[in-house]
Parts: C-alpha cells; structure tokens; sequence
C-alpha cells in the first residue's frame, strides 16, 4: 500500500513539475478577477483518498480547490515540518496544507538560483537524517529526486526537480510530505 501512495505522489509531483517548468516566465500568478469566487481562483490540488480494489489510482483522485492553497506565498505550508530547510534565496510559487482520511499532507514549490550542487547537498544531508538509507535518490547534474519513509515511518517524503529548462541558472522543486 504504501508503494502505491509512493508511485501516486510520485505522479502527481512529475505532472505538476512538468506543467511548471512550460509556462512563460513572465507568467502572472492566479487571482481573482471581479465577479469571480476566491475558491475559483486558488489553484486546484489533487488529493487522494486511497483506491479501492479494481479501481484505478487516477480514478479514484479528485481535484478540489483548496483554502489553505497559495500561489506566490512567501511562507512554508503550515502542516510542513518546521525544521523543513529552504535555500536563502527561495522563491516559494506555491504551497498547500490539507488532511487526507485524517493525516496532515503538505505541498510546497519553490525555486532557488543556488546551484544545483549546492542544493542536493542541502537536501541529501536532510534527508538523509529524516529517511535514513531506505530512501530512494536519484541526483545528477540536472535533476534531484528523493523519496521516501521517515524510520519511524510516520511520515511520507518526496522531492523532485532540476534545472529549469526555461530559466537559465533556476533550479525548481516539488517537495510533498504525508502523515502516514
């Protein structure tokens, strides 16, 4: 079950760095509009309330928008632990803090002009402490992916990013965290 959750999570995140790495640079984050709802406005978040059997994970997610979603915040989600490290020159673009079945679940994106050396040195000494060796990491010159349980496996982890295609000297990351 808790691959299952890893892989969905795992989705997700690629989906939403993969829509985040095409949009223009000067892009505008979403606000509401006159006449149009605060809730239409905030981005919407894929949540996931497990899968029953035969039912596909795609199928059984649902799209809701959420009050505690951000676009352009300048702070880490609330249900984020709070030892979370963010680089100094962190640009935070969107972050979400909700509760699936009664566990507390996280979404942070960011990007930062540190090097990419510099930051998966960052987050493998991280997580390396929180994860231990069971984590699954895969860091290159261009990409950074750590996922994982921490060892006492109440809390679910997964970052993934790389420099930006669009953004020369941007590094992008997609951090979600889960009670489990």
């Amino acid at each position: 079950m808790r691959k299952h959750i890893l892989a969905l999570t795992a989705a997700v995140i690629s989906g939403a760095l993969l829509l985040s790495a095409c949009g223009k640079e000067d892009s505008e984050p979403v606000t509401a509009s006159p006449g149009m709802s605060a809730a239409a406005a905030s981005p919407t978040t894929v949540t996931g309330a497990g899968t029953s059997p035969g039912v596909s994970p795609a199928a059984s997610m649902t799209a809701t928008p959420s009050p505690s979603s951000s676009a352009g915040s300048a702070e880490l989600p609330d249900n984020l632990p709070k030892d979370f490290p963010l680089p100094k020159d962190a640009k935070i673009s969107t972050t979400h803090s909700g509760s699936t079945d009664g566990k507390k679940t996280a979404i942070l994106i960011f990007t930062t002009k540190e090097s990419i050396d510099a930051v998966a040195k960052l987050y493998k000494d991280y997580f390396n402490g929180k994860l231990g060796r069971d984590a699954a990491q895969t860091i290159d010159e261009k990409n950074i992916i750590i996922q994982g349980f921490t060892q006492d496996n109440k809390q679910s982890w997964s970052m993934i990013g790389g420099k930006m295609a669009s953004q020369e000297g941007v590094v992008e990351l997609t951090v979600t965290w889960a009670e489990t």
